[in-house]
């Protein structure tokens, strides 16, 4: 009886003792202060600097990377507290940016801004500098059309170049690489050959051969900048098939007596493929660099027609005025080129088996 009656005493004392504590703050409501507050000092130097319009350009830039400095590091963190340490801002923020741009570039013909070939020719519409008006928020280029529509437009033109010009030389080059790595002897050499022989030529000096000859054009220089990727990915096919065709199971299935129709096609084509697929982002920026590139030099996308290389180009002669008529389709192509590679290394981690890294 003396004790339970101790142990009761006892009971009632730790009891009492425990609502005399002071609550303890929990983790999980600080756990996102930090970070918080340094994105939402990011946002509020954003802010500020949209204001110094009175302020010199030097004091404005450093800003502006100050803030946004504030605001990734802010947003990196709060990531990594809510999903892990595998989480990165990097990767989510491209794929974003490319999502954007694609969904822009699709569905321009539905979105409420001017068509590209529609032009203001009144008085003052020129060079209009960017602003809170819509849809010129972007201004006006030096011909009355609108900055926001060409670059639209323009993406539209660079992905379909971009994309269809991968697309062709991953399948001719997938097809190339296979039979050279199965076959080999004198299919590989002929193969080899024609890739080597097409290494030979500068890739400028054969794109330009090619425009010359059937003219300047959106699917001629497609098909142009495809011809000068596929014997990347004639080589890359090749040397995995060269590889996979030593498996056990590519070798259990010869023993068996399967063709080599069903090795190549049901056996190596599906395990060597992923891989060279994983490089399509990065060759997608390339091509859009390249794309870019000619358009500026003249010999690309013919004008009137909208592309970033054109719109640069064409605003260089009033950089000093007008810059934004060259910065804003030249850090379009920059974001979205760094999208590309970015998205483009994480594919190529996943596929060849590098550090796993988690969209989200």
């Amino acid at each position: 009886m003396a004790t339970s009656e101790g142990q009761l005493l006892d009971a009632t004392s730790a009891q009492a003792a425990a609502t005399d504590v002071p609550p303890q703050p929990s983790r999980r409501t600080g756990r996102y202060t930090s970070p918080a507050m340094a994105a939402v000092g990011g946002v509020g130097l954003v802010v500020a600097g949209w204001g110094l319009r009175s302020v010199d350009m030097p004091i404005r830039a450093l800003v502006a990377l100050v803030s946004i400095a504030l605001l990734w590091r802010g947003l990196q963190a709060m990531g990594m507290r809510r999903y892990g340490p595998t989480f990165r801002l990097g990767l989510v923020a491209s794929a974003a940016w490319l999502a954007l741009v694609a969904f822009l570039a699709v569905f321009a013909d539905i979105l409420p801004i001017e068509h590209w070939t529609k032009a203001d020719l009144t008085a003052g519409a020129f060079d209009l500098r960017p602003g809170l008006r819509w849809p010129e928020v972007l201004g006006r280029t030096t011909n009355g059309y609108s900055e926001l529509s060409h670059v639209i437009y323009g993406a539209r033109t660079s992905l379909t170049i971009g994309i269809v010009a991968v697309a062709v030389g991953v399948v001719i080059g997938i097809v190339a690489g296979l039979f050279a790595g199965w076959y080999g002897k004198a299919v590989d050499g002929t193969i080899t050959v024609a890739t080597n022989t097409i290494l030979a030529f500068p890739p400028l000096i054969l794109i330009l051969a090619i425009v010359a000859v059937y003219g300047s054009s959106v699917r001629t220089l497609a098909l142009a900048l495809a011809a000068v990727s596929i014997p990347t990915y004639t080589r890359l096919m090749r040397a995995q098939t060269l590889a996979i065709r030593q498996r056990e199971y590519v070798q259990a299935a010869d023993a068996m007596g399967a063709s080599n129709r069903r090795l190549m096609w049901r056996e190596v084509l599906p395990n060597a493929v992923m891989p060279v697929l994983s490089y399509s982002f990065i060759v997608v920026a390339v091509v859009i660099v390249a794309e870019g590139s000619l358009s500026y030099l003249g010999v690309g996308v013919p004008s009137p027609q909208p592309s970033w290389g054109g719109m640069i180009a064409a605003g260089q002669r009033k950089l000093k005025t007008d810059p934004h008529l060259v910065f804003v389709p030249a850090i379009v192509m920059f974001l979205t080129v760094l999208a590309l590679n970015r998205f483009g290394e994480w594919a190529r981690k996943r596929v060849m088996g590098g550090d796993r890294v988690e969209l989200l």
